[in-house]
């Protein structure tokens, strides 16, 4: 799989400049984008300049699969007709609208070129890169996808400066998550860090986006177990998302701490390890105690955890799934585990009913 570049921008880029960045000239730039997006006066101005534009409301449901082909027909009509080499999508947005857009892109005439433009910090730290795209089938995330990297990355930080505190708390869950795959540098930087910040987290998005690459490379079309690594906090914090509508970085936050608890109640962390890293992911991040979670939210009961987790992509078989847990920081490792076993642990540690 071939790495999307990243390209850093201070303005919009017109279409010349995004053939520059492309290294050809499609006849057409199909701009696919968040209608939240037309409140920004600077964008309003930019999207008149292209001829074909698609909007689209953002977030789960426009991920279903239900509804993909009422879109696709639109999008035919709008851009036909196109040869495969003669069109590039653009995509304009955050998570959902790069999953979208991307999957859109790969399966249009079997495949069109795409550059992702995200304009949330979370995805343009993690879901821009390493070329998944995905749509939901009834309720149950990214069931259907396929790989599929863009050719560039642009990231503009003007984007990032209007986020409310929600989403910039969010980002820092993914950055949590790979600060504890790596380990140094991204976890000394985290932990010596003053302020959790928009300044702090654009400081450090090459070298987030540089460790996504590294596993990604070792296993990009998840041949393997390797590259589930970067699903770290995932298992319980999909669940949660789907279940309580958490944003998907909050989400990943509280499913560190449950990883984190698991790792050291199974013997494969040390105690001194899992006290400091609980002490950073609660006093220093604000992620929540299963304690306090549970004050906040209904517990779950265990057949709702089980309906979600049973589809969940890493499940192995109808029993099993690929858990990911961690030695220490830079040393994250997947194991087989039972759904008994995870549904029996969320009970230990407080998230779901007895």
């Amino acid at each position: 799989m071939k790495k999307s570049s990243v390209v850093f921008l201070n303005k919009l880029p017109t279409g010349a400049k995004l053939s520059e960045i492309l290294g050809k000239k499609p006849q057409k730039f199909l701009i696919i984008y968040d209608s939240k997006l037309e409140r920004n006066s600077d964008f309003k101005i930019w999207i008149k300049k292209f001829s074909f534009t698609y909007k689209v409301k953002a977030g789960e449901s426009l991920k279903s699969l239900e509804s993909f082909p009422g879109h696709v027909k639109k999008i035919f009509r709008l851009i036909s007709p196109f040869s495969p080499r003669s069109v590039c999508v653009v995509a304009v947005g955050g998570g959902s609208i790069g999953d979208f857009a991307g999957f859109a892109a790969s399966v249009i005439k079997r495949g069109v070129p795409l550059i992702h433009l995200p304009t949330t910090l979370l995805a343009a730290m993690d879901s821009a890169h390493g070329g998944k795209t995905a749509l939901n089938i009834s309720g149950f995330k990214n069931q259907v996808g396929s790989f599929y990297p863009a050719e560039s990355v642009l990231l503009m930080k003007t984007f990032f400066q209007s986020l409310p505190n929600t989403q910039i708390r969010s980002a820092y869950g993914e950055f949590a998550k790979m600060a504890l795959i790596q380990g140094d540098p991204l976890l000394k930087n985290l932990q010596g860090s003053k302020k959790l910040d928009l300044e702090f987290l654009w400081t450090q998005l090459t070298e987030v986006i540089d460790e996504k690459w590294k596993w990604v490379k070792k296993d990009p079309y998840e041949e393997s177990n390797v590259r589930q690594v970067l699903n770290l906090g995932h298992s319980l914090g999909h669940v949660l998302e789907a279940y309580y509508g958490l944003p998907h970085g909050l989400a990943v936050g509280q499913g560190l701490i449950f990883a984190v608890k698991w790792s050291h109640h199974r013997g494969y962390m040390a105690a001194d390890v899992k006290e400091s890293l609980l002490e950073l992911l609660i006093q220093k991040m604000g992620f929540l105690s299963p304690e306090s979670f549970v004050k906040k939210h209904k517990k779950l009961t265990a057949s709702k955890l089980m309906k979600f987790i049973t589809e969940d992509k890493k499940m192995v078989d109808a029993r099993r799934l690929n858990f990911v847990f961690l030695e220490k920081p830079g040393i994250p490792f997947v194991k087989k585990v039972s759904i008994h076993s995870f549904i029996t642990e969320t009970q230990r540690q407080g998230w779901t009913q007895v």
